[in-house]
């Protein structure tokens, strides 16, 4: 499938905009257009082909699950590369924090998932897949994912470039690396290997039938209607946050009204509109406190802790005020 890089690029935006409407063939075709970029990128990081299936069909479920937070398709191949190198390397340390070392054909069969090989990477042998691991491991970590991914699309570094994100030049170095690192039967065996073990229709198949049991996203109009929901229930929620607000500080205005009305000297009263104003503007932030705490999900104890901090101040508030009245009216 080497598509000119416009018609790809073309074609590849025109599905994303798809998907993203919840067009299940449309995701499909994007499945088919990147599969072996996905799985090359795992497969030079854990050098494991069963695994770099597992971990792509991961990457492709949650991209399905998650295309409406990727607003530009631009972003997309990005996003599905660092995607799926972050859940390699997670697979690998896990592995190691079990004592499975990358390289041991035999301890990776022995503690393969229950649910079987997938349809490319049954076809491949133990001493096959031992000789993929060594060579893979004697090629520089930067060159894995463009050797193997060179041999899987024909040989062909612009489509390499295009769907690693590189330029054809820096592809071509890549490959030169890779060349230099083995011998060259070594290396032509791994070229047939990435070849054969490639993901092909029936990888597609596999994802898309996982997807079944997916959620179905909303349409177009109906993404829409949920969009605009959360947009008036967030609007809402602020509302109320400032009404409430509001009516804290209308109330503290309106009882400071009330003592000031009632101070006996001109001192007095200044004192008293410099605690009113203090008073107010603690038992607003506590209010906003308050609100924040629900939206950024503290824990209990967390919003427990802060509220008595204001609940304190709010007495030493209180204390001045007392201590005010006391010192101009003698008491």
């Amino acid at each position: 499938m080497n598509l000119p890089a416009t018609t790809f690029d073309t074609a590849l935006k025109a599905d994303f905009t798809a998907a993203r409407l919840g067009d299940r063939d449309a995701f499909a075709r994007l499945v088919r257009a990147t599969q072996r970029m996905v799985t090359s990128v795992a497969l030079a990081v854990t050098r494991d082909i069963q695994l770099s299936e597992d971990i792509a069909q991961e990457t492709y479920l949650k991209a399905w699950n998650t295309l409406d937070a990727i607003h530009n398709p631009d972003s997309f191949l990005p996003w599905l590369r660092q995607v799926t190198r972050n859940r390699a390397i997670d697979q690998l340390r896990q592995r190691q924090r079990h004592g499975v070392v990358a390289g041991d054909s035999d301890t990776h069969l022995a503690n393969a998932p229950d649910r079987g090989p997938g349809p490319e990477a049954a076809l491949i042998g133990s001493e096959e897949v031992h000789l993929l691991e060594q060579a893979l491991d004697a090629i520089p970590d930067e060159s894995r994912d463009v050797l193997l991914l060179f041999h899987r699309e024909g040989q062909s570094s612009q489509q390499v470039a295009q769907l690693l994100g590189l330029s054809d030049a820096a592809v071509r170095k890549r490959l030169q690396r890779a060349r230099e690192a083995v011998q060259a039967h070594v290396l032509a065996s791994v070229g047939e290997i990435a070849r054969y073990s490639a993901p092909g229709v029936a990888f597609t198949a596999l994802v898309t039938a996982s997807m079944a049991t997916a959620p179905a996203k909303a349409a177009g109009a109906g993404a829409a209607t949920a969009s605009a929901t959360a947009g008036k229930w967030a609007l809402g929620a602020v509302g109320s946050a400032l009404a409430a607000v509001g009516l804290v500080v209308a109330a503290v205005a309106w009882e400071a009204r009330c003592y000031i009305r009632r101070a006996r000297n001109p001192t007095e009263r200044r004192e008293l509109q410099v605690y009113a104003v203090l008073f107010g503007t603690l038992m607003a932030s506590f209010i906003s406190m308050l609100a924040w705490s629900k939206h950024a999900q503290w824990e209990f104890t967390t919003t427990l802790a802060v509220s008595v901090v204001y609940a304190l101040l709010i007495i030493a508030m209180g204390v001045r005020r007392h201590r005010i009245h006391r010192r101009h009216r003698g008491g």
